[in-house]
């Protein structure tokens, strides 16, 4: 194979990539919402209704131990299946000083598996389906765990609208911050 040959393999691959993840975008941005509302209809979330989750547009939104918790369909997680995710919201502030990398990381390093993830003023948790499809019992139970886990972190509970601000304010200020020091 010649340097044409190479290039038009490499052009032909670069094209392939640009057009699959366009399909896969509008698939999630488009299609995706009405997917997970459809899962939403299903025995594994309904069920999530009788201990007192509210259904929110794609997703489910409840307490647990106060903890405001949201949980959706996931049509496809980092390995590419199907997942239930749930997400347990915190104040990303301590004594009114957000949360650093360092912190996230540290918790993240002593997580035993690789489905609970530490973010920006959540723990995230990934239930694969491949793992055999998640039930009430053993979500609640986890979430439990989780809830008491971010507790004993000292971190405080925090309303779905306040944390939603909380975050949006701080990314503009790192937006800003960024952008003076460029």
């Amino acid at each position: 194979m010649g340097i044409d040959g190479f290039t038009n393999l490499l052009m032909l691959i670069i094209g392939l990539s640009i057009f699959l993840g366009t399909l896969l975008f509008i698939y999630d941005k488009y299609f995706g919402p009405k997917q997970r509302t459809k899962k939403l209809k299903t025995a594994k979330f309904t069920d999530f209704l009788k201990v007192g989750f509210k259904t929110e547009k794609d997703y489910l939104i409840g307490k647990i131990n106060g903890y405001t918790v949201i949980i959706s369909y996931n049509w496809r997680n980092k390995n590419g299946t199907e997942s239930l995710i749930t997400i347990i919201l915190f104040d990303p502030r301590i004594n009114g000083k957000h949360l650093n990398s360092y912190f996230l990381n540290k918790w993240q390093e002593s997580i035993k598996d690789d489905y609970n993830y530490w973010e920006y003023g959540r723990l995230f948790t990934d239930w694969p389906y491949l793992n055999g499809n998640p039930n009430l019992k053993s979500v609640l139970k986890k979430l439990d765990k989780n809830t008491k886990l971010i507790s004993s972190k000292g971190l405080q509970k925090i309303e779905y609208s306040e944390w939603e601000t909380e975050i949006k304010d701080y990314i503009n200020k790192i937006e800003k911050t960024n952008a003076n020091i460029v």
